[in-house]
C-alpha cells in the first residue's frame, strides 16, 4: 500500500499547507489555503449538480473566489466560463484573457494552450 489517498495535486497542496502553516501555528493561513482548495471543487458540484441541485449561478459565485485566491483550475474554469457565451456568464474576452494568463503563469498546460491559440500570448 503506498499511501491512504490516492495521489492528486490536492492531496499535494494539503499537505504544503500543513507543513507551512498548520505545524508552525498559523491555523488561519492553513484554513484559508484549505478553503481555497474546497472553493473550485464547491463550484465543479454546482455545475454538474452532483449531490446538489444544478446552479449554475452558484458554481460561478464559488468558481469565481476560488479563482481569487489563486486556484490555478478555477482561474481557468473561470475564464471558460467568460470565454464561452452564454453558459454562465456573458462572454468577456478581456476577462478570459486575463483569467487564462493568471493560469498559464501558474503552470496550467491547458490555459497556456488556450493563450497561445486564442491570444497569440501568455
Amino acid at each position: 500500500m503506498v499511501g491512504y489517498y490516492a495521489p492528486c495535486p490536492e492531496f499535494d497542496a494539503c499537505n504544503r499547507l500543513i507543513q507551512e502553516y498548520f505545524q508552525t501555528g498559523q491555523y488561519a493561513q492553513c484554513f484559508q489555503g484549505h478553503l481555497a482548495l474546497a472553493e473550485c471543487q464547491v463550484g465543479y458540484f454546482y455545475y454538474e449538480g452532483l449531490g446538489v441541485e444544478r446552479d449554475l449561478e452558484k458554481s460561478f459565485q464559488w468558481t469565481r473566489r476560488a479563482a481569487e485566491h489563486g486556484d490555478r483550475d478555477a482561474q481557468y474554469n473561470l475564464a471558460d466560463c467568460f470565454y464561452w457565451p452564454g453558459v454562465v456568464a456573458p462572454m468577456d474576452l478581456e476577462e478570459a484573457r486575463r483569467w487564462y494568463r493568471l493560469a498559464a503563469a501558474q503552470g496550467h498546460a491547458e490555459a497556456q494552450a488556450k493563450c497561445r491559440l486564442f491570444f497569440s500570448s501568455l
